[in-house]
């Protein structure tokens, strides 16, 4: 028998969806290879991408509306790349920084302690100098030293 040696040209797509299943498998439980519909946005973020809850509620509506329901990385993967591709094809909102701060946000109080954020911004993705800082923190900090992290991503949004 003759065997090809050609490239089917999705042998660096399936190594990549390979390489996701063990981060995929990290989140089972229950030890069924499955993951529930509720953890699909975790396992997306373990895996590096950062979708908002209303990217993964639109990815999801072909899945079960229950979100106990558990599904496997076969069916997780198309949601998976859906989610990525648009991602990848669609510039920031200013709901999407607003999201990307609560990450920071603890108690989910709408504020962060503004000597933290200004650590964060000076060291994180694109670096502010501090007298960027200064200039963007102007009029925001509370007596309590926090801002809002809203009015923040406000400012900085419509000075671009």
């Amino acid at each position: 028998a003759v065997v090809s040696t050609q490239s089917t040209g999705n042998k660096p797509k399936e190594d990549a969806n390979q390489e996701l299943k063990p981060i995929f498998l990290g989140h089972d439980m229950v030890g069924d290879d499955n993951v529930e519909i509720s953890q699909i946005g975790d396992v997306m973020r373990a895996m590096g991408i950062n979708p908002t809850n209303a990217m993964i509620e639109k990815a999801q509506q072909g899945l079960d509306k229950d979100p106990t329901k558990r599904i496997g990385f076969n069916k997780f993967l198309p949601v998976y790349e859906t989610v990525k591709a648009e991602l990848a094809t669609r510039p920031m909102t200013m709901v999407d920084y607003i999201e990307g701060m609560k990450v920071f946000d603890r108690d989910l109080v709408g504020f962060l302690f503004a000597g933290e954020l200004k650590h964060l911004l000076t060291i994180l993705g694109e670096k502010l100098t501090d007298d960027q800082v200064v200039e963007a923190f102007k009029g925001l900090v509370d007596d309590d030293g926090n801002i809002r992290y809203k009015d923040l991503v406000e400012r900085l949004h419509t000075k671009n």
